[in-house]
């Protein structure tokens, strides 16, 4: 576990606490509706909610990703 940690990056204890939920709690906690801009006679409506939420599943997946290429090198030793 010590050399995926220090291959992403991070501590051992983030990796042993690392929670989906708590991750989606402090976007919930901390998220600001701007999501409608005005400006002159230009009205530009984004949904920042689903781009964070869009984001969120690409690093999961890419950490996924990493995670398993992890192990894969880690068996192979």
């Amino acid at each position: 576990m010590i050399e995926v940690a220090k291959a992403l990056v991070v501590t051992v204890e983030a990796i042993k606490n690392f929670s989906e939920e708590a991750v989606l709690n402090i976007i919930r906690n901390t998220f600001q509706d701007y999501g409608t801009i005005i400006t002159g006679n230009y009205n530009c409506t984004i949904n920042p909610l689903e781009k964070v939420v869009e984001l969120y599943e690409r690093l999961v997946l890419a950490e996924k990703e990493k995670v398993e290429y992890l192990e894969k090198l880690l068996k192979e030793k």
